[in-house]
């Protein structure tokens, strides 16, 4: 597979992220439940320390390869609405 770049506004949770081979790699966002865009370390990563566990919003770059996503943020704010329910008939 070739490495496809494309942008792109995602919305998710910030996890963190382990990886064995490589420790600067911390954080996640994780759309879905189940896609787990990768942040790559040194670009505006610093600021998802304090959205983990959270939704947000953000712009991204997206780098598809064969070991998954890889993300260059771009910009990210919190999204405050999340997925928050007003009561158990709406949400």
């Amino acid at each position: 597979m070739s490495n496809e770049e494309f942008e792109e506004t995602i919305y998710g949770q910030v996890i963190p992220y382990t990886d064995e081979d490589d420790e600067n790699y911390r954080y996640a966002i994780m759309v879905d439940n189940e896609e787990e865009y990768i942040v790559e370390p040194g670009t505006n990563s610093s600021q998802l320390e304090e959205y983990m566990d959270r939704w947000v919003r953000a712009d991204v770059l997206i780098t598809e390869t064969d070991d998954g996503y890889f993300i260059k943020i771009r910009d990210i704010e919190p999204e405050e609405s999340g997925w928050q329910y007003e009561n158990e008939d709406r949400w």
